[in-house]
């Protein structure tokens, strides 16, 4: 079960770090225009890091998951 749990935050990981680099594929973009909406690329920016953070923290929780399941198995 806690391999299961580990597979399911690997695989949040790897959709959350896709939407991440959409995200700032889009800023990219839309700073590239040559009048860029300020308010869109900051709404956007602040998306970026929450989610940056998000995956960071499940980082850490799978690792500490990782350990355990490597403990008890």
């Amino acid at each position: 079960m806690m391999r299961r749990f580990a597979q399911e935050l690997r695989d949040s990981i790897t959709a959350d770090e896709e939407r991440a680099q959409e995200l700032r594929n889009k800023i990219t973009q839309l700073e590239a225009q040559p009048d860029p909406d300020h308010q869109q690329i900051a709404a956007l920016s602040q998306t970026l890091e929450v989610l940056e953070k998000k995956i960071e923290e499940d980082r850490v929780a799978l690792s500490d998951l990782e350990s355990v399941i490597s403990e008890n198995c």
